[in-house]
């Protein structure tokens, strides 16, 4: 038991550690916002690119693409949002609010924090979490789009579907990890000097990405609408990733799968959720609220997930 406790802390709390790591050198005026916002470039248009290419191109997808899976992970996420609708209009009295709260309950940090959770518990990533993110990334940004606009009254706030379909095909992450089954399928062998230059930029990815979200806390967001805030982390963070499991186990999946199932819907919520919320005329408050409690309580939420998963053997 207490092996399995000492597991489940060791994969989720150095994740919170190094962002309070970054709430405190913020604070401390050692990192600045303009230091944030070239980090975050860095590591989307750089860093976390390369590594995902890395990951993907050393992996066989020849009997890893289950359909089933995917297929699992993008009904899942439609069925969480429409989850989330329902319980807005009881929860949710404004539509700029309603627009927020849905965002925020279901849109997942898969990318940084997921990604981290996903290292720290298997050791690597795999052939799995790629290819869910290939898929969720996109979803995310089209099931943001259409949930904010469904939700908001002023025309101007609307966003062109085109544009955002342009965005999704030359989002860096959808591209590295396109050209990484491409050069998989090919069985192509990266030159160890290329090879090692990638490593740098891969043990760059979690720490940085992770400073970056720790710098950006701002506490009193959460003061602000903490009653909504708290509605949106019970729903992100323990209904739709235990449903999700508890599903996922039902119809047989492997313990890997599993694992990504539950980061899919378990993780905290997207700092881009924020971003949209300011383009799209939402509740921006609110959405940084739920994005500073999503990712505090986590901490608990996923030592708790990863415990009872270790637990039962699936990790």
């Amino acid at each position: 038991m207490y092996d399995n406790l000492m597991f489940s802390l060791s994969s989720a709390l150095p994740i919170f550690l190094v962002m309070f790591m970054g709430y405190l050198l913020k604070r401390k005026k050692v990192i600045d916002e303009s230091f944030i916002s070239q980090a975050n470039k860095m590591v989307f248009n750089l860093a976390l690119p390369i590594k995902l290419f890395s990951d993907v191109s050393k992996t066989s997808f020849k009997g890893n693409f289950d359909w089933r899976f995917i297929g699992f992970i993008i009904i899942g996420t439609i069925l969480s949002v429409l989850i989330c609708v329902v319980v807005a209009e009881f929860i949710v009295k404004t539509q700029s609010q309603k627009g927020a709260f849905v965002q925020g309950a279901f849109r997942g940090n898969f990318l940084y924090v997921g990604y981290s959770l996903m290292e720290n518990v298997m050791g690597s990533v795999g052939a799995i979490a790629p290819l869910a993110i290939a898929f969720v990334v996109p979803l995310y940004n089209v099931l943001g789009v259409m949930v904010l606009s469904y939700y908001g009254n002023d025309t101007e706030s609307k966003v062109s579907y085109k544009s955002v379909l342009i965005n999704i095909l030359k989002n860096p992450l959808i591209l590295s990890i396109a050209a990484g089954i491409i050069y998989s399928n090919l069985d192509l062998v990266t030159p160890s000097l290329i090879d090692r230059t990638f490593s740098y930029f891969g043990v760059l990815v979690t720490p940085l990405a992770l400073l970056t979200i720790g710098g950006s806390f701002k506490f009193h967001k959460i003061r602000e609408s903490f009653k909504v805030s708290l509605v949106a982390s019970i729903l992100k963070l323990i209904i739709l990733p235990l449903l999700a499991v508890i599903i996922a186990v039902y119809m047989g999946f492997g313990s890997e799968e599993i694992l990504v199932i539950y980061i899919v819907f378990g993780v905290p919520t997207a700092a881009v959720s924020y971003i949209m919320s300011i383009v799209m005329n939402a509740d921006s408050d609110l959405a940084s609220g739920i994005i500073m409690l999503t990712t505090l309580l986590s901490n608990i939420t996923m030592t708790l997930f990863i415990f009872a998963f270790r637990i039962l053997g699936y990790v």
